[in-house]
C-alpha cells in the first residue's frame, strides 16, 4: 500500500522538477534540508535537461526505516534527463506516513 503511494509522490516531484517548479516541490517538502535554490543549482550544475519520467517509472529504491513512530521510508529516485533517460542524478527523500498524511523531506539531490 505505502509503496504505491511513494511511487505517486516521487513521480509528482520529478514532474515538478522537470517543469522547473522548485517552489512547488518545496511546498510539498517543507521540512527539507535543501531549498528551492539548492535544487535549481544542483540541476543546473548537472548540465542536462531534466524531463518527466515515463508513466511506467520504476527507477526508485525504497528502504523501510525501523524503530519509527509512523511508517517511514528512505527513497532514492533516479531523475530522468533528455540525454540519458534514467540518469545518475538521484533525488533522496524521507517519506513518513503520519495520521494527517505523508510528510516528505528532501535529504539531497546528487550524482550517485
Amino acid at each position: 500500500m505505502f509503496e504505491a503511494q511513494i511511487k505517486l509522490i516521487v513521480i509528482d516531484l520529478l514532474v515538478l522538477l522537470a517543469d522547473g517548479d522548485y517552489e512547488s516541490v518545496m511546498e510539498r517538502c517543507r521540512d527539507s534540508r535543501l531549498t528551492s535554490d539548492d535544487l535549481r543549482t544542483a540541476i543546473r550544475k548537472y548540465g542536462r535537461k531534466v524531463i518527466a519520467p515515463p508513466a511506467d517509472y520504476a527507477n526508485l529504491r525504497m528502504y523501510k526505516l525501523k524503530a519509527r513512530a509512523v511508517p517511514t521510508w528512505s527513497v532514492d529516485a533516479d531523475v530522468w534527463t533528455e540525454e540519458e533517460g534514467p540518469s545518475d542524478l538521484t533525488l533522496q527523500l524521507t517519506i513518513a506516513f503520519s495520521p494527517s498524511g505523508p510528510d516528505i523531506e528532501i535529504d539531497d539531490i546528487r550524482v550517485m
